[in-house]
């Protein structure tokens, strides 16, 4: 099923190559007529000044050679000499008239005494001068030439000669074959160019295009990848930044007052305390955050919480929710309710909930290859009335939600522990009004109790998402077949199954993702179907893809698989393969990944050297700088983009001093070196070395690059560089505004 965007793609295409290959066909054509045209005409005055000129010299030579016959009337050596004239190939006729205009010989049998009485012959008879025209003669083109015979200063009569323009014919013929060659080649070359303008035109309007067309479908994730410096490249950088403030927009917009008022506009002009709502209350909070703490730094402790924070508000976000507030370790998020929904509230919030519970896997595996301490995640979720109103004092206050709903929803998912899994929990009141949507069971294990709080489970009536999933745009695609995962049940698993099975299938990509809850809960028939997939490796993306999920088990039985792929011809399949091992243990694990330390591709470099450093091999770094001054462009911009990977690992980037928690911290000197060789290819002249350098300094941080960032953004074309360049910029401002103010 092709997209709306592809279609019209498409045809602005089609018809804009269309258009400029007549238009080139057309100019080609033009300038080819109206040089026949031009040519022909000089070939036509370039004859006829020829033909006087042998005209003259003919017309002198008879008059030399036949001056006595004439004028003594000796009519058979006349006849005998013009027979021998016209013997030469460009002579059609020769005749000589008396003064009266009477033949008194000619090479034409039966002429001989007639008289010519046509207009141009009389007016000739009395020219004193070379009279020339076009004539035909059997048919035949020829010039006609009529040349009086001066004697003595005496007219003796004119000779009339008749030469023959087939070389001018011929020469036209040859010219007007030459030309419609030429002519043939050039608008073959002329629909090449235009095709290939058109390809260049087109490429990045058409990208622009297909990102417009997303965002319009709500995807703010799109970007439109347009490397041209022209205006092209200027109007793409321009609609990423629209693009992030969108998206920015969109997933951080936690506070209810905006979204709320839109949608009761008689709210919009009234002053009130406080308004009640309808809403679900989604409670979501890590799991003793206060020990993981007490047991981190303060840095991880904070980008820990921010990470989660970033990640989660992403998905409420795209569920429709709003946050409401942030906390110690918590966030809480609402669902106003409203008839014009097209997903009911309790099935987003439902959504939201076991999409989040989902992704904090995600979060840990993150943080398992980073080696850094995984989190549990409690969720809760109610139904009720909410008030929202400003809460505080004069000089601070904030538009929030109060009521039993908060609190509840709080109490809730205290009772989602690990005994149950970590599933979300809800209470009697969400359960009835969203049992069309969601699947519940008792929380309590003695089937005598009465219930009253019950863990979701999963997804009621797959039939009311495939029927959606047929008019579903890119992001309601996607959520669609990430529940059919959530769900955790045979026919979520038999769906996602049919669907990467069928190769026409749009959404296989998103079915292999839908297929982590499945390898987090070591399902055999999910893994079983990705090693599959693997060992077919029909498609190098699907495969790729299915590295990825299948490493989300951390299984040391899949090893053999994972190395096995270390040599597979695509990049993408490598770099996933050596992201695999990273978590698992294994002999001879630091050799393995000294070894692809040399690939060539810069995200395989990237993740042997991370894996290297998460074994504590103390040769990482002096491996990291001597790849930094290698002499191969390529291997510098791996080494970079391998420096912004690592300072994942907050172990690796504490070493630098924007990011160190100690005070009066010793630089080591591999970090002062590779410090200095990251400057040095910011000013490089090769841009992956610059895009990688840069991507390396915004994640170790280090404001005092910030002049030298400057001076990148006045010089620099590139529109990826320049997008990242202010990316950084702006991460920086907002990280030292709070010590600003």
């Amino acid at each position: 099923m092709a997209t709306d965007s592809s279609i019209q793609a498409q045809s602005f295409s089609i018809g804009f190559r269309h258009k400029i290959a007549i238009v080139f066909t057309l100019l080609i054509t033009f300038i080819m007529l109206v040089s026949v045209y031009l040519v022909t005409i000089q070939i036509k005055r370039t004859s006829l000044k020829r033909a006087e000129e042998t005209g003259q010299m003919f017309g002198r030579m008879i008059a030399l050679a036949m001056g006595e016959d004439i004028v003594r009337g000796n009519f058979q050596g006349i006849d005998y000499a013009l027979s021998e004239f016209t013997r030469h190939e460009k002579v059609e006729y020769c005749l000589i008239l008396d003064n009266l205009g009477r033949i008194i010989s000619s090479t034409e049998p039966g002429l001989h005494g007639k008289y010519f009485s046509d207009g141009w012959s009389r007016s000739a008879l009395f020219a004193t001068t070379l009279s020339i025209r076009r004539a035909a003669n059997k048919l035949r083109p020829v010039y006609d030439i009529s040349v009086p015979i001066i004697i003595g200063g005496k007219r003796h009569g004119l000779i009339r000669a008749g030469f023959t323009i087939q070389d001018e014919y011929e020469s036209i013929r040859s010219l007007l074959f030459y030309n419609l060659t030429l002519g043939a080649i050039l608008i073959i070359i002329g629909i090449l160019i235009a095709y290939g303008i058109s390809a260049t035109l087109l490429a990045p309007l058409n990208a622009i295009l297909n990102s417009v067309e997303s965002i319009s479908r709500g995807d703010y994730k799109q970007r439109a990848m347009i490397g041209s410096s022209d205006e092209f490249g200027a109007l793409a950088l321009s609609f990423n930044r629209l693009s992030s403030i969108l998206r920015t927009r969109e997933t951080t917009n936690n506070h209810i007052t905006k979204k709320i008022l839109e949608e009761d506009p008689e709210l919009a002009d009234r002053h009130f305390s406080g308004k009640t709502f309808a809403a679900i209350v989604l409670h979501l909070e890590l799991n003793r955050f206060n020990l993981f703490i007490e047991r981190n730094s303060p840095s991880e402790a904070v980008d820990t919480l921010n990470s989660f924070f970033e990640q989660t508000a992403e998905i409420i976000a795209e569920a429709g929710g709003i946050v409401d507030r942030f906390g110690d370790g918590f966030m809480t998020a609402i669902f106003p309710t409203s008839k014009s929904d097209k997903w009911p509230a309790p099935l987003r919030a439902g959504y939201a909930a076991l999409s989040a519970r989902n992704n904090i896997n995600l979060f840990n595996y993150r943080q398992a290859q980073l080696g850094l301490e995984e989190v549990f995640l409690k969720t809760g979720i109610t139904c009720g009335k909410v008030i929202i109103g400003h809460i505080g004092s004069r000089s601070r206050s904030d538009f929030s939600a109060i009521g039993p709903c908060i609190a509840n929803a709080r109490t809730n998912a205290e009772l989602s522990h690990r005994n149950n899994g970590f599933l979300p929990v809800a209470d009697r009141g969400f359960a009835n009004i969203s049992r069309d949507y969601l699947l519940f069971k008792g929380l309590s294990q003695n089937p005598e109790d009465d219930e009253t709080h019950f863990i979701l489970t999963g997804f009621a009536n797959f039939s009311y998402f495939k029927e959606l999933l047929q008019t579903a745009s890119a992001q309601g695609s996607y959520a669609i077949i990430s529940a059919f995962g959530l769900t955790l049940s045979p026919e979520g698993f038999e769906f996602l199954k049919n669907a990467i099975a069928d190769e026409n299938c749009e959404y296989r990509s998103d079915a292999i993702r839908a297929l982590s809850p499945f390898i987090f809960r070591q399902n055999k028939d999910a893994r079983e179907l990705l090693i599959e997939m693997i060992k077919r490796d029909h498609d190098s993306q699907q495969t790729s893809v299915a590295v990825s999920v299948l490493a989300l088990s951390r299984d040391n039985e899949l090893l053999n698989i994972f190395t096995d792929l270390l040599k597979h011809s695509d990049d993408r399949i490598r770099a996933n393969a050596v992201e695999a091992c990273i978590p698992l243990e294994f002999p001879d694990k630091r050799e393995l990944f000294k070894q692809m330390m040399a690939d060539n591709a810069p995200r395989v470099c990237a993740n042997a050297l991370l894996g290297l450093w998460l074994a504590d091999d103390q040769q990482t770094l002096a491996c990291l700088y001597g790849m930094l001054k290698s002499d191969s462009s390529k291997m510098r911009a791996s080494a970079a983009y391998a420096i912004s990977f690592l300072a994942k690992a907050r172990r690796f980037r504490r070493l630098f001093p924007a990011y160190s928690e100690q005070s009066g911290l010793i630089v080591l000197p591999v970090i002062e070196n590779i410090l200095k060789r990251l400057k040095l290819m910011l000013e490089s002249s090769e841009d992956s070395e610059r895009l990688q350098a840069l991507r390396a300094v915004g994640s170790i941080g280090g404001t005092d690059y910030r002049d030298q960032i400057d001076h990148l953004l006045k010089v620099e074309t590139d529109p990826e560089i320049v997008n990242l360049a202010h990316t950084i910029l702006h991460d920086w401002e907002r990280l030292l505004r709070p010590a600003k103010d």
